[in-house]
């Protein structure tokens, strides 16, 4: 039960907190804190820029909603052993990958919601782009059996 605890509560947190039907974060709701921010960095800002910033960082939060989410998934497969299959990256992804497709596809049923393949694109970027940044780092860091020398990346 610990185990469960340590690894995969998190990312079945992370997971209800990103589920589309969060009505806190749909555009308009988004609007009322982030448009105040952009104005407050960007005093000079016409309606346009705030409004295209907005786009911006929403779509940003999409990608590093689902880089995180990878993140949880492949350190919930992982458990805290030193040997990393190949396959945790796969599962980590797919799951990922799938969620975010998922998400795109009720947003499509939830009013003032709408789903996007681009989105999912987004989403799907973030989280193989997570996932290869682990990859790489740990291959840098493993003696030849696939034990980690250095320290863990989580």
């Amino acid at each position: 039960m610990k185990k469960f605890i340590n690894y995969w509560l998190p990312p079945v947190i992370w997971m209800i907190v990103i589920f589309p039907a969060n009505k806190s974060l749909t555009s308009e709701n988004t609007s009322y804190f982030l448009y105040p921010i952009i104005k407050f960095i960007f005093p000079d800002a016409d309606a346009i820029f705030v409004e295209n910033a907005h786009k911006i960082i929403r779509k940003l939060m999409h990608f590093f909603d689902y880089a995180f989410l990878a993140f949880l998934l492949f350190r919930g497969f992982c458990g805290g052993n030193k040997i990393i299959k190949i396959e945790y990256y796969l599962y980590s992804g797919l799951i990922a990958v799938c969620y975010g497709m998922i998400d795109e596809i009720i947003q499509t049923f939830i009013p003032k919601r709408t789903g996007s393949i681009y989105d999912w694109i987004i989403d799907s970027a973030g989280a193989i782009l997570s996932l290869a940044i682990i990859y790489f780092f740990r291959r840098n860091n493993l003696n030849q059996s696939g034990i980690l020398l250095k320290t863990k990346i989580y």
